[in-house]
């Protein structure tokens, strides 16, 4: 069954077990705080102590107003920020190009929508959330193998190296994650049909997560070898499923008697035991072209010393060593990009923690003052109606039918039947209510134009949109975060191509004019040999994001802007067809409908004006020299 038996192994697992615990330990805190969080934007009912009191709040509200989700889903931005890389060194621009447009493609590719949409709420309501990127060799397309994979993890599932805020100064940082048995037999090939799930809550907010037999949780621990490089050790309940020094470096199946690479379940050397071993050199086997114009060889022609069956040096009659001519396999280094996998997107920065603040924290007490309100104005109510008063000895008889019967002894006992109203003043608490939620609002730095409510203060369409920019201005630290993460999401993206992307990886873009052009990443690229002569992979870009991607992306915003272009005559004078036809090319290339045929017909359109105006022309010219006179061509 695959248990652990070996000392060593067991000894390993219980090291960074308890390490584990440890950590999770000193973090449980936060986590604890997280779910709360998430409690409150999901509209929990229940409501806070006085912190004047020693009596513990025992109700429950009844009416929740749920301000926190409102606010929350207000800030939701489903754009993606485009990636922008900018060289460090002259004629590395056009490299720099085909690094944005392949990791265009790949946004495209693993669908980053929908982890954004994720990562838009959850991001604000706990503080920071996390992107894990990973080389998957399954993955690929026909003629590649392997590609890059991009998953998020939610904040309760990364647990830091206690005390440190900075993941890349960590020593180590665990992720757990919830997988079914028969995944993690595929990935690891290790049966763990008898393993427990530890940890159940990492796929629900609430720590009551129902148990299944078919789910374990996979503990993940990175952290930084002696040499600097990053290992990986992942083990479930008691099983070791991974332990790897050295993970993102190359590792292969040799011979473990001769070395050579295995080629059969044979080596050459008749040996048929293998063993994995780690390899600083690639082996060519085709010819590679540097992006200066040299070329390394595969192989080379080079001499030798011709040796005997015994493995010694064959000599001549003077003693001198008998060179041969031999072909010798050339090689180049491996790339490694010797940094955590797991990145952080934090809210806004907070000083000691590794997490952002969080936007339901700052506003946890107007949300709970809102609940309280609510509750208290909906008992009033319903706690309010109308009496009536009848003479004593008077009722009302009642046998189901439309009209109801007062018996009375004498007219005068019509006089005190009475119906007294009784309706609470909820004034004031209405009042304190929208004044708790304008505070919440006030604090994010939220108001009705950015909402898409009706604000009266906003007297114009140019007013509201400043309004707008003012409150997106008063968030600027939430975008700037964002752009950050997705800043070292792509450079780290980058590096993993770099390292492990060994075939040619073709993708798609729009060239200059708008038309499809097809391209390839291709990492021998960026193979480079420095001064001394030493081959080196030159991963020297600056990654950000572009500030324009937000219009960019959004057609429709492109489009209008267009229009408001063409009315102030940037495209020329409106009278003219070939300002329309301007327009209409600029209209095509950002792929608005029909614009390919409107210009078309635009176009012919001129075309039959100029040849007008050249008969017009030669007509003039005619009637102003005579009957001799030749027509201008």
């Amino acid at each position: 069954m695959n248990k652990v038996k070996n000392p060593k192994e067991t000894a390993k697992i219980d090291k960074w077990q308890g390490r584990l615990d440890t950590a999770r330990m000193a973090y449980a805190g936060e986590l604890s705080k997280m779910k709360d969080y998430y409690s409150v934007y999901q509209g929990d009912r229940h409501v806070l102590s006085n912190p004047n009191s020693d009596k513990a709040a025992t109700k429950q509200a009844n009416n929740v107003w749920n301000i926190a989700y409102e606010l929350i889903e207000s800030q939701v931005d489903s754009s993606i920020p485009v990636p922008k890389v900018t060289p460090l060194h002259k004629g590395d621009e056009e490299l720099a190009k085909i690094i944005e447009k392949v990791l265009i493609s790949e946004i495209k590719r693993i669908r980053f929508t929908k982890m954004n949409d994720f990562q838009e709420r959850t991001t604000p309501i706990r503080g920071g959330d996390f992107f894990c990127v990973e080389w998957d060799s399954n993955a690929g397309t026909h003629c590649t193998l392997g590609d890059l994979s991009v998953e998020r993890r939610s904040a309760l599932q990364i647990i830091p190296q206690p005390g440190v805020i900075e993941i890349k100064d960590m020593d180590y940082i665990f992720m757990q994650v919830s997988q079914t048995k028969n995944s993690v037999r595929r990935k690891y090939g290790v049966d763990v049909r008898n393993a427990e799930e530890e940890r159940p809550e990492l796929r629900n907010t609430e720590t009551s997560a129902a148990y299944t037999q078919d789910l374990v949780t996979v503990n993940i621990a990175y952290y930084k070898n002696d040499s600097g490089g990053i290992g990986r050790f992942t083990w479930c309940d008691d099983y070791l499923l991974e332990d790897l020094p050295d993970y993102q470096a190359r590792v292969i199946d040799v011979c473990a008697k001769c070395g050579l690479p295995k080629n059969g379940e044979q080596c050459a050397c008749g040996s048929t035991k293998f063993e994995r071993k780690k390899q600083d050199d690639e082996l060519l086997y085709q010819d590679v072209t540097l992006a200066s114009g040299e070329i390394i060889p595969a192989y080379e022609q080079t001499q030798v010393e011709q040796l005997d069956d015994d493995g010694n040096p064959v000599v001549d009659a003077f003693g001198a060593p008998v060179m041969e001519m031999a072909f010798q396999q050339n090689s180049i280094p491996y790339y490694k990009p010797n940094l955590y996998p797991i990145l952080l997107r934090r809210n806004v920065s907070s000083e000691g923690d590794l997490l952002g603040f969080s936007d339901v924290e700052i506003i946890q007490d107007q949300q709970d003052s809102v609940k309280k309100l609510g509750s208290k104005i909906m008992e009033k109510l319903l706690k309010g109606g109308s009496y009536v008063t009848l003479p004593e000895g008077v009722s009302v008889e009642t046998d189901g039918e439309e009209l109801n019967i007062l018996r009375l002894a004498n007219p005068a006992q019509k006089q005190l039947i009475d119906v007294v109203s009784l309706q609470p003043d909820i004034t004031k608490d209405r009042a304190v209510q929208e004044s708790e939620y304008q505070h919440a609002k006030s604090v994010l730095g939220i108001n009705d134009s950015f909402q898409g409510k009706y604000d009266a203060s906003a007297t114009s369409g140019t007013a509201k949109q400043y309004q707008i920019n003012q409150a997106a201005g008063r968030m600027e630290s939430k975008r700037i975060m964002k752009n950050t993460a997705y800043s070292e999401l792509y450079e780290t993206m980058f590096k993993f191509l770099l390292a492990y992307a060994d075939q040619p990886i073709e993708f798609s873009a729009a060239d200059k004019d708008g038309n499809l052009e097809f391209a390839h990443f291709d990492r021998m690229m960026f193979l480079k040999r420095d001064a001394a002569g030493e081959l080196y992979w030159n991963d020297e870009f600056l990654f950000e994001t572009d500030p324009t991607s937000t219009i960019l992306t959004n057609r429709e915003a492109m489009w209008n802007q267009a229009d408001l272009k063409l009315q102030s005559g940037a495209f020329g004078p409106l009278t003219e067809l070939k300002t329309l036809q301007l327009y209409w090319l600029f209209m095509e290339k950002n792929n608005y409908p029909n614009a390919g045929e409107i210009r078309k017909i635009i176009e012919a359109r001129l075309q039959e004006q100029e040849a007008e105006q050249m008969e017009a022309r030669q007509a003039m010219m005619m009637q102003g020299g005579g009957e001799n006179a030749m027509p201008l061509v």
